[in-house]
């Protein structure tokens, strides 16, 4: 069969890449052998015929492990080309690891052989009825009774009853609930507990404990994953089911202190530092449907200044259009600057847990904040990303079989959980306002994704601060480019400073200068992460081709974020309107230079179609044959004459007699 135009367009894109994609490959998933095996287990998920649906997926998913002797790390990422939540979703990426982050070691030592073996599954239930974001007012309260060397589980109301926990609908044996701790009538706030939920033996839930399914989902997302409630009646359990590896309770009944009181918020540091990297894949896979697809999709007959000499009488590929660029390109420098500040997020986390494992608390804060902010502003990123790639594919965009439609839908509520984007931004900000108070008193000691803040204790010098970009290619100094979201962080912090210092101000009045300086702050990590990743590749000697198209990604993403907050630079004077202009013309110049390197720049995600699910973004671009064949397979279209035509078809055309054609 003869190659159709869309599949010679591709390849021929493809062809223009000035750089090995292998080595943005290696960039993001690692060396070839990591590769490889990576490949190899997407294999084995879209070669096997009994990878189903919920329930049995989960089943399936540890046959797999137990047949190829993956281990854990891999068995995640067969998780993720299942490509949908699973009933054991929760139980892997946050009961195993709360339990060996939280529990002392004797606990994980217990409980953890037996969560790895599956021989109890767990989900981690904080979310309630009534309360979700709010730790301190959480209506499941933990009782201790003396006498039995128990807890007592209840649920004080029915809106203290855990809601939309996943996994628990239906298959969970035990949860890893967050209660207030109660001991003779005194609370000490949220702590975590391992709770038997249905019994091993039969899984009927246990008496006192009322759990079911909370229902279907918006969008007709999570449809694989069991949501579920459940509601506590005076239901005991041992004392030592309370994770004890920072605070405890003794036989006694004393309780010992934390040696930090937001020790608890490193579980959701966990969860939180995963799902940046998370919200660069998303929009990743989104991006390259969207990148291939324009690629192929040729629209009117106009010409562009990206001349298509080899076939002049075709109509223009969309993807050539300025106004596609500048919504698409950018997208793409996001994802690689999200990648960056996900690296950076994982090395952080780890360094601090192991210094949390000897005692030390000092790192706790910065990640903490910086995982916060992060979610928030990546997530948002990500999903708003996901959506804005579906119009720019047009009209089949709308199709399921775009892959856009399941991808939005099963994404899109990463801006609620594990802290809703904006309430989360709080968290961040009373931080920085912290680090401005460090910077009074001891400038040593501010955190170093924090030092700008010193800078905003001369407010004479910082005020008169400005822009020294002086030609067009002096946006693409870096230290220019980090001054300014210095400048803008900074600025917005010192407005927050004084507006909260303010006679009679609430502080949850200032919720809007919160949310700005969370997202100036984290749009500032952002940026030093893809500056500094572009220099440690630089360093390790990659190819000068690669080097090059990250630089550019990276000014991309930092020139188009500050256009994107001009008002912020223009507030104080610190960009000039002719600065904004050249501004402008520099964005314009990066996405020009990007054109030839978009296909190669998605090409190294390594998405493997079966992961994608997308009939115009597979990798050999015949998107309009994929989607003729999609439409095909459908039942509706395996009978001529649909079920329904004598009961409702007949009726409508015959309402006022037969038309005689």
């Amino acid at each position: 069969m003869a190659q159709t135009q869309q599949v010679k367009d591709l390849a021929a894109a493809r062809a223009k890449t000035s750089f090995p994609v292998i080595d943005l490959t290696r960039y993001i998933h690692g060396s070839d052998e990591k590769i490889a095996r990576r490949k190899h287990l997407a294999s084995l998920i879209s070669n096997d015929p009994d990878v189903k649906q919920g329930l049995a997926m989960s089943l399936r998913l540890y046959q797999l492990k137990e047949e190829h002797n993956l281990t854990q790390e891999e068995m995640l990422v067969c998780m993720d080309f299942i490509d949908e939540y699973l009933p054991v979703s929760l139980h892997e990426s946050a009961f195993i690891p709360i339990i060996y982050a939280q529990g002392s070691d004797e606990q994980a030592k217990y409980w953890a052989p037996l969560a790895e073996k599956h021989q109890i599954i767990g989900c981690y239930a904080q979310t309630e009825l009534g309360h979700g974001s709010n730790l301190s007012q959480l209506e499941t309260t933990a009782t201790l009774n003396r006498d039995t060397d128990e807890w007592i589980i209840h649920s004080t109301t029915f809106t203290a009853s855990k809601w939309w926990i996943g996994g628990l609908g239906v298959i969970a044996t035990h949860a890893l609930i967050q209660a207030r701790l109660i001991i003779d009538g005194k609370d000490f706030g949220a702590h975590g507990f391992i709770v038997p939920i249905r019994s091993l033996k039969d899984h009927r839930p246990f008496p006192g404990v009322k759990v079911g399914d909370i229902g279907p989902k918006s969008y007709g997302g999570f449809a694989k994953i069991d949501n579920g409630f459940v509601r506590f009646e005076n239901y005991p359990i041992p004392r030592e089911n309370m994770l004890m590896r920072f605070a405890k309770v003794t036989r006694e009944g004393l309780y010992v202190k934390p040696p930090h009181s937001k020790l608890a918020y490193g579980s959701m540091v966990l969860l939180r530092s995963h799902m940046v990297r998370g919200a660069a894949l998303t929009l990743a896979r989104a991006a390259t449907i969207a990148t291939r697809y324009t690629t192929v999709r040729r629209q009117f007959n106009v010409p562009t200044s990206r001349k298509d000499a080899s076939n002049p009488t075709l109509e223009t590929q969309v993807i050539n259009y300025p106004m596609v660029q500048s919504r698409l390109f950018p997208m793409i420098a996001q994802v690689y600057a999200i990648l960056a500040a996900g690296n950076k997020m994982k090395s952080m986390y780890e360094s601090m847990l192991s210094e949390l494992m000897k005692g030390d608390i000092s790192s706790l804060a910065e990640v903490h904040a910086i995982s916060s902010g992060l979610k928030s502003t990546c997530t948002t990123i990500a999903a708003t990303g996901v959506e804005d790639c579906r119009k720019i594919m047009g009209g089949h965009g709308y199709s399921y079989f775009s892959g856009i439609s399941h991808l939005w839908s099963t994404y899109v509520p990463s801006n609620t959980y594990e802290g809703d984007n904006f309430l989360l931004t709080q968290q961040s900000a009373r931080y920085l306002l912290k680090q401005v108070k460090v910077a009074t008193t001891d400038p040593e000691k501010v955190t170093p994704f924090s030092k700008y803040v010193i800078k905003t204790i001369d407010q004479d010098a910082f005020q008169a601060e400005r822009c020294s970009v002086e030609t067009v290619n002096d946006w693409l100094r870096p230290e220019i480019q980090l001054a300014a979201f210095e400048h803008r962080a900074g600025r917005l912090v010192g407005d927050l400073a004084i507006a909260a210092m303010q006679e009679g101000m609430v502080w949850s009045d200032l919720n809007q200068e919160c949310w700005r300086l969370c997202h100036a702050h984290s749009q500032y990590v952002l940026a030093r992460s893809a500056v500094e990743s572009v220099a440690n590749v630089r360093d390790q000697g990659t190819a000068k081709e690669t080097v090059k198209v990250l630089k550019r990604l990276s000014d991309l993403f930092a020139l188009h974020t500050i256009q994107a907050s001009l008002g912020d630079y223009l507030e104080d004077y610190y960009v000039s309107p002719s600065q904004c202009q050249s501004l402008r013309q520099q964005i314009k110049n990066l996405q020009e230079a990007l054109a030839d390197d978009v296909v190669g720049l998605v090409d190294a995600f390594d998405f493997p179609d079966h992961f994608l699910n997308s009939a115009l973004g597979s990798a050999d671009g015949n998107a309009y044959q994929h989607l003729w064949d999609a439409a095909q397979k459908e039942a509706i279209n395996q009978v001529e004459v649909v079920d329904g035509y004598k009961e409702y078809i007949v009726p409508i055309l015959t309402q006022y007699g037969a038309a005689k054609l």
